[in-house]
């Protein structure tokens, strides 16, 4: 604030009124911390992570993967996915021991666990996987990822 020197009044603290939310995104590595302020109301905070584990065994001429998919987070995921970063033999895609087209999953509950199992060619060097998953707070949706 200005101060003139010929003033009379002394200075006075502003005075602002806040509407609306605040809302907060953090990262610290894979995991996130995302909050929503309120005037007069409740902070909320949720953790957000994506985590899995991967595991392979020789089945004759293939190889088995097993990739479960875990949410530590304190929100639902609306949808997960995995890119397997190889090939999938064909017919051999399961998710949650149910045979799918595709490995992706139309929901995973606060704290959940999923299982994707398959096929790949033996032989082929150590592949990267990506877990993908897709969240909403406060009205926003927030895409998050892990690889593996």
């Amino acid at each position: 604030m200005d101060q003139c020197v010929f003033c009379l009044h002394p200075p006075e603290a502003l005075r602002c009124r806040w509407e609306g939310e605040l809302r907060l995104e953090a990262a610290d590595g894979p995991r996130r911390l995302l909050g929503v302020f309120s005037p007069g109301g409740e902070a909320l905070l949720h953790f957000v992570e994506l985590a899995g584990e991967t595991k392979v065994w020789p089945d004759g001429e293939a190889l088995v993967r097993a990739v479960t998919v875990c949410n530590h987070s304190s929100l639902p995921m609306e949808w997960v996915g995995v890119e397997p970063g190889g090939a999938i033999l064909p017919d051999s895609l399961r998710v949650e021991g149910q045979p799918a087209r595709t490995p992706e999953l139309a929901g995973l509950a606060a704290g959940g666990r999923a299982l994707f199992t398959w096929r790949e060619p033996a032989g082929e060097p150590d592949r990267t996987i990506l877990l993908r998953g897709r969240c909403t707070c406060a009205g926003q949706t927030q895409e998050i990822a892990c690889r593996l």
